[in-house]
């Protein structure tokens, strides 16, 4: 039989729960309650001397060849793609979707997103990030 772990409150009882806050693990709604009477904290990852700074681009891959790497984004430029609200409306659309799997998946991806930038829906997704990515050479596309 498999064992989950054990109630961190009574320590006599398999847990079922976790205290949202410390992550505690506990047995019931009584454990809950004693462990509540104490307030708890979120605990802190394990700072270390040597902590790894993100930098912000990210390494090359293995598959890519050794020019490539300029194409990459970089975290400013992702993120403002997270942040965008017109790129996240366009991607609830399921034919959106659908294309980006097929152009993720195929074998040669590169023709795959030759083809669907043939579909209006797709070009202006594509042209909506890259507005994201690049808004001042977008502004200066727009203004020749």
């Amino acid at each position: 039989m498999i064992m989950g772990k054990q109630c961190g409150i009574c320590n006599n009882a398999e847990s079922k729960y976790k205290c949202p806050c410390c992550l505690i693990p506990y047995c019931s709604v009584t454990c809950y309650r004693q462990h509540k009477e104490i307030p708890c904290v979120k605990p802190e990852p394990a700072a270390s001397s040597d902590e790894k700074v993100v930098p912000d681009e990210q390494p090359p891959r293995e598959f890519e060849e050794n020019n490539e790497s300029g194409w990459r984004l970089k975290r400013s430029q992702l993120q403002a793609v997270v942040e965008s609200d017109d790129i996240r409306r366009m991607l609830r659309d399921q034919d959106l979707q659908s294309l980006i799997r097929k152009i993720d998946s195929a074998v040669n991806a590169e023709e795959e997103l030759d083809k669907a930038m043939e579909g209006p829906a797709f070009r202006e997704f594509a042209d909506k990030i890259l507005a994201t990515i690049n808004p001042e050479e977008h502004v200066l596309a727009a203004e020749s």
